[in-house]
């Protein structure tokens, strides 16, 4: 009976190729977001690219409006773009759809050949055992990863951690933020007339001494001394 399944060996590989793929594509994105989902749990000191991504992207969000972010939108828009090979996840999700229905239409196509070669139903019956235990494999894959599940967690995680831990602590950074440039702006406020007094006191002193030091030329030195001669003489 499996003679005929392994006659066409390439229409045989592409079927299972085909539902091979599909399932690694799920099993790829399961493992993805479980490990997200165990990096989630210790947030502040996470070493997942994606996961540091996002906390320096909410970061940088909340300090461009200058208050509290719609996180549960944040967050969702951040699941949306998790990517593998470069690919989104939910673009990953319809490809391995994808590869499930070209299994099967290669099975279909494989069972027209062996029909117009002269196959009997029973000689065909393995084409159709493998259509129905890869869709039944397939599905069983995608209900125990449970990608939407999984998203949803990872979801319920990073709201809880940026609302209630993450967006708190921006907050007292604001505000010491805040609260620095005050004190700062009081110093400078208060160093300005002092330096103003300084120059003041400067420019007095400079002219007191313009004032004291007379410069005397040598012309009138040598008159004076002519005089003196004059008188001692």
């Amino acid at each position: 009976m499996f003679v005929t399944f392994f006659k066409h060996k390439y229409l045989a590989a592409a079927i299972l190729g085909l539902l091979i793929l599909s399932i690694i594509c799920q099993i790829v994105m399961g493992v993805i977001i479980q490990n997200m989902i165990k990096e989630s749990n210790n947030m502040p000191t996470t070493e997942n690219k994606m996961l540091k991504q996002c906390k320096l992207k909410y970061a940088n969000c909340y300090k461009l409006n200058g208050r509290m972010v719609n996180t549960a939108v944040f967050v969702d828009k951040f699941i949306q773009k998790i990517r593998f090979a470069n690919i989104s996840f939910n673009r990953l999700s319809h490809i391995a759809g994808q590869f499930m229905m070209l299994s099967v239409v290669v099975t279909g196509i494989s069972i027209c050949i062996s029909l117009a070669a002269g196959d009997t139903l029973f000689q065909i019956i393995p084409y159709y055992l493998s259509s129905i235990l890869g869709l039944y494999l397939y599905f069983s894959v995608s209900g125990i990863v449970d990608i939407q599940g999984k998203k949803n967690i990872l979801k319920t995680n990073l709201v809880d951690y940026l609302e209630n831990h993450f967006a708190p602590r921006l907050e007292i950074e604001k505000e010491n933020a805040v609260t620095g440039k005050e004190k700062k702006k009081e110093m400078i406020d208060e160093a300005i007339p002092i330096k103003n007094e300084g120059k003041k006191a400067g420019r007095r002193e400079n002219k007191e001494d313009k004032k004291q030091a007379i410069p005397v030329s040598a012309d009138y030195q040598e008159e004076l001394e002519d005089l003196l001669k004059e008188f001692f003489a």
